[in-house]
């Protein structure tokens, strides 16, 4: 910012009375009333002067191409971000403005929709296999000729079983999942699985958007009003929206419904799905599953259980086992039928945290090992206990009694969860602080320390 705010004020002219005529012509355009140009035109006129005024713009592809002329590296980085939705042909435009473009996005997320969209079409030779003609999103096009770098922490989610079921549907386990240490100690479900007696009727569920809109209010009541509501269908969100409205309660600015096509961007503390499915009155349940039975529907869902950063509340008709989708050609709908598998499995509290696969290296060579056979579990076995079953820490030491203050201190070793880091300033500056910030006690032990007789 002080930077920003030097460039700015450098080289201002002025005239031979003093008076300052930077900006002048500037600041007439944009305070008259009458004849306003538009952006387009005053950024053309007056380029140098805004962008020393205002250096970092925030703009859909779109608008980039409406306001901004066609100058090649205009700008000194272009940054996409949910790239996965963009097509193509929409970021290019922005591409060519930048001298250097950073593409952020994830293929397990929404690809672009061009439902209600005009897109650019080309007939092509069959002998034309332009990668830049053949890729939906810009983040496939960025794939095929930029470095790629996967970024692996995860931040929103406060309890592992909230992000668990994504990690390794969707990741192969290697999201580092880090949650707070208060919720850990709980060790209460941040999953809930109600079921309720639903009736599948004209695309709704009415006695399902009851109990929605009634853990809503008690969400309310406990002060909890960082809330999001995600409907499988568009219907049953306005069945939901015209029943809160119904209610006359003052309800929380920050209050979203939303079906399942709309929420890739959005968090909130507190999420709750209305999954809808549900028999009908003649007690037929139908496999129809509208977007989830799409191309791409698993993706949809990865999304959507993915919005929460404390709990999950998932309000259904149907138990997982109801549902016969091994049948279906994609993949949308049996994820739906695996996550509500494990929903209730959480809600059931019989969710153990997923831990990571076991190296082929030899055992023997790991300090953890040394520590747990010799040293570490002679020392504790009288007041703690050893535990070996948290996926972000080699080893914990969990506190029998009220003898310490903490009751769960992490042991990090210089095993493969060190050798996995992605730099020396990940394991020995990010994380220590990441730690703390989350409240964890911990403590460092290195394998040349036990070489040299010096640990314990």
């Amino acid at each position: 910012l002080v930077r920003a705010y030097d460039s700015a004020c450098k080289e201002l002219e002025y005239n031979r009375l003093k008076n300052l005529t930077s900006y002048r012509e500037l600041k007439h355009q944009v305070s008259k009333k009458r004849n306003v140009w538009a952006l387009r035109k005053l950024i053309a006129h007056h380029q140098t002067e805004i962008f020393k005024l205002v250096p970092c713009w925030l703009c859909s592809p779109e608008t980039v191409s409406a306001i901004f002329s066609m100058e090649f590296q205009l700008f000194d980085l272009v940054i996409f971000d949910e790239a996965s939705q963009c097509f193509a042909e929409k970021g290019i435009p922005a591409i060519y403005r930048g001298k250097q473009v950073v593409i952020v996005g994830d293929d397990k997320q929404l690809a672009p929709n061009d439902l209600y969209q005009i897109r650019w079409e080309e007939d092509l030779d069959e002998d034309d296999n332009s990668v830049a003609l053949e890729t939906e999103s810009l983040l496939d096009l960025g794939k095929q000729f930029l470095p790629i770098t996967s970024l692996t922490g995860h931040y929103r989610s406060k309890s592992l079983d909230l992000i668990d079921f994504s990690n390794q549907y969707f990741y192969n386990g290697k999201l580092k999942l880090l949650p707070d240490y208060d919720d850990f100690i709980k060790n209460e479900p941040a999953v809930s699985y109600i079921k309720v007696e639903g009736v599948w009727e004209k695309n709704t569920n009415l006695i399902e958007a009851q109990e929605v809109v009634k853990v809503i209010k008690q969400f309310l009541e406990k002060d909890k009003i960082d809330i999001g509501v995600i409907t499988f269908n568009y219907k049953q969100q306005l069945l939901i929206q015209d029943l809160l409205d119904e209610e006359k309660i003052a309800l929380p600015p920050s209050l979203f419904i939303k079906n399942i096509e709309n929420v890739q961007g959005d968090e909130r503390d507190v999420i709750i799905f209305s999954t809808t499915y549900a028999p009908d009155v003649r007690g037929r349940l139908r496999m129809q599953f509208g977007s989830l039975n799409l191309v791409g529907g698993e993706n949809r869902m990865n999304v959507a259980v993915t919005r929460a950063r404390e709990k999950i509340v998932v309000v259904s008709s149907i138990f997982p086992h109801q549902l016969q989708v091994e049948d279906l050609a994609n993949e949308g709908a049996k994820v739906l039928k695996k996550y509500l598998e494990y929903a209730l499995e959480v809600s059931e509290g019989k969710y153990k945290p997923s831990l990571p696969k076991p190296s082929k290296q030899n055992l023997e060579w790991y300090l953890k090992e040394k520590l747990l056979s010799d040293r570490l579990s002679v020392q504790t076995q009288t007041t703690a206990a050893v535990r070996t079953d948290i996926p972000f820490a080699d080893l914990a030491v969990e506190a029998v009694g009220n003898q310490i203050l903490s009751k769960l201190k992490l042991i990090l070793t210089d095993d493969n969860l060190y050798f996995e880091a992605l730099s020396v300033l990940e394991s020995h500056v990010y994380l220590p602080a990441l730690l703390r910030k989350k409240g964890w006690s911990f403590q460092r032990m290195y394998s040349r320390n036990w070489w040299n007789n010096l640990l314990m």
